[in-house]
C-alpha cells in the first residue's frame, strides 16, 4: 500500500499577505489584491488592473522582483514550518524540490532585447540568467535533494504537486519542497493583451459579465512527507493530498476544448487515483480564469461530473481575488484550498452577480459561508491542453482511516 502524503508547512507571498493566517483572513474576507499595476508602465495596454503583491520592491536586476518573491515566501515558509535551511539540509537527498514556474515572468529577455536594441556591448549571458532562480531557490531553502522545474503553461504549480505526491508515496522520497513563482512580467502581460484576454477592469469568473483575466504574482511553498513521518517528528498537519491526475486534449496552442472532455477526464482520474467518487468531493477550487472561453468550458465538465450527486459543492475560483498567476497559480490556489478545508470556509468572488451554468448544487457566491467538506478538487487547466487536477482531504487527528 502507498504511503498517505500530508502537508505540514506552508509559506507564501500573495497580495498583502506574508503568512498562512493574513492569507486566510483576506481570502475568506473577499478582499482581493487587484489594482492599478505600479510594476511597470501599462499605459500599451488594454487594462491597468494587476493582482499585485503589495510592497514588494522591484529590483534592477533581470530577475529582481522575481527574485524578491522567492525570498519572501521562502522566509514565509520556514517561518511557519518552523524549520530552518540547515535542517532542511541536514535531510540530505531524500528532500527533493518540485517547482512550478512560466520562467520567463523574468522579463530577462525583454530587458537583454532592450539593451541589444540600443547598441549596447554584452555577451548573451541573459540565457543562463533565466534559469538561475533554480539555485536561488535551492540556497534559500536548503534543499540537497533533486530539483524538478515544472513549465507546463498554468498548469505548472498543480502539476508540480501531483509529482512531489508520486515520489512520496511510491517511496522515492521522504520529503518535498513543493511551489511556484511567478512575478509580473511585461512580457506575459503584452502576450495576453494580443490574445485579447485581459479583463478591463477586475475578473469575474463564472459571472456572465465576465470579460478576461487580471494578471497576478505570487509565491509559495509547502512540505510536503508522509502521514507515518509527520507524526514521528511531532509535525502539525495541515492537510492531506490524497490524489492528483495530468492531461493533455491538445485541442489548441490556447484556447480550450469547449466541451470540456479534456477538463472532465482528468477531474474523474484524479477521483480515481484518491479512491473516491464524485459524491465525496465537498468544495472545488476551479481554474476559474474569468475568460468566456475557459469559464464555460470548465462549468460544462463540473457539471458533467458534479451535477448530480445529490448534494451541494461549493464552487469557487481564487483568481477573483488575486488574478492569475501563471504558472505559479497552482500553488497560491493550494494553500488557498488547505485553508478552507481547514477552516470549513467558503473562499467568495465578491463581484459574482449573475452567474453562469445550470446546475443549482454547485454553488457559489459574493459571501463566505460554513463548509462541510472532506475532500476538495483543485482544477488548473492551460494553454495547449495542459491540465492538472489535485485532490485534497480534511487532516482531523484521530479521524486517520485509508483511504
Amino acid at each position: 500500500m502507498s504511503r498517505r502524503v500530508v502537508v505540514t508547512g506552508m509559506g507564501l507571498a500573495a497580495g498583502a499577505a506574508r503568512d498562512r493566517e493574513s492569507f486566510a483572513k483576506a481570502c475568506f474576507d473577499g478582499a482581493g489584491s487587484i489594482r492599478s499595476c505600479t510594476a511597470f508602465d501599462p499605459s500599451g495596454l488594454s487594462t491597468a488592473q494587476f493582482g499585485e503583491v503589495e510592497g514588494l520592491a522591484a529590483a534592477d536586476e533581470p530577475n529582481g522582483r522575481y527574485f524578491e518573491l522567492l525570498r519572501q515566501s521562502a522566509e514565509s515558509f520556514l517561518k511557519d514550518a518552523g524549520l530552518t535551511k540547515e535542517e532542511i539540509a541536514s535531510w540530505g537527498t531524500r528532500c527533493r524540490m518540485f517547482f512550478g514556474t512560466l520562467i520567463f515572468s523574468s522579463d530577462a529577455f525583454y530587458r537583454h532585447s532592450l539593451r541589444k536594441k540600443a547598441g549596447a556591448e554584452g555577451s548573451d549571458s541573459f540565457i543562463a540568467h533565466m534559469n538561475d532562480f533554480s539555485a536561488y531557490a535551492k540556497s534559500l531553502l536548503g534543499v540537497e535533494g533533486s530539483l524538478s522545474i515544472v513549465s507546463s503553461s498554468c498548469a505548472a504549480g498543480t502539476t508540480a504537486a501531483g509529482m512531489a505526491l508520486d515520489y512520496i508515496r511510491n517511496g522515492l522520497s521522504e520529503r518535498a519542497i513543493v511551489g511556484g513563482v511567478d512575478a509580473l512580467s511585461i512580457v506575459t502581460a503584452y502576450g495576453f493583451n494580443a490574445l485579447k484576454s485581459l479583463s478591463a477592469d477586475t475578473s469575474n469568473p463564472f459571472d456572465e459579465s465576465r470579460d478576461g483575466i487580471n494578471i497576478g504574482e505570487c509565491g509559495a511553498f509547502f512540505l510536503f512527507e508522509s502521514l507515518e513521518g509527520a507524526k514521528a517528528r511531532g509535525a502539525r498537519i495541515l492537510g492531506e493530498i490524497a490524489g492528483y491526475a495530468l492531461g493533455n486534449d491538445a485541442y489548441h496552442i490556447t484556447s480550450p476544448r469547449p466541451d470540456g472532455e479534456g477538463a472532465y477526464r482528468v477531474m474523474q482520474d484524479a477521483l480515481k487515483d484518491a479512491g473516491i467518487t464524485p459524491a465525496d468531493i465537498g468544495c472545488i477550487n476551479a481554474h476559474g480564469t474569468g475568460t468566456l472561453a475557459n469559464d464555460a468550458m470548465e462549468m460544462k465538465a463540473l457539471e458533467k461530473l458534479f451535477g448530480d450527486v445529490g448534494h451541494e459543492i461549493a464552487l469557487s475560483s481564487t483568481k477573483a481575488l488575486l488574478g492569475h498567476c501563471m504558472g505559479a497559480s497552482g500553488a497560491i490556489e493550494l494553500a488557498s484550498v488547505l485553508l478552507s478545508l481547514a477552516e470549513q470556509k467558503y473562499i467568495p468572488m465578491p463581484r459574482l452577480a449573475t452567474r453562469i451554468g445550470d446546475a443549482q448544487n454547485l454553488r457559489l457566491s459574493d459571501e463566505s459561508f460554513t463548509l462541510d467538506a472532506e475532500y476538495a478538487i483543485k482544477n488548473s487547466f492551460a494553454f495547449s491542453g495542459n491540465s492538472a487536477a489535485l485532490v485534497v482531504r480534511r487532516y482531523e487527528k484521530g479521524k486517520e482511516r485509508a483511504v
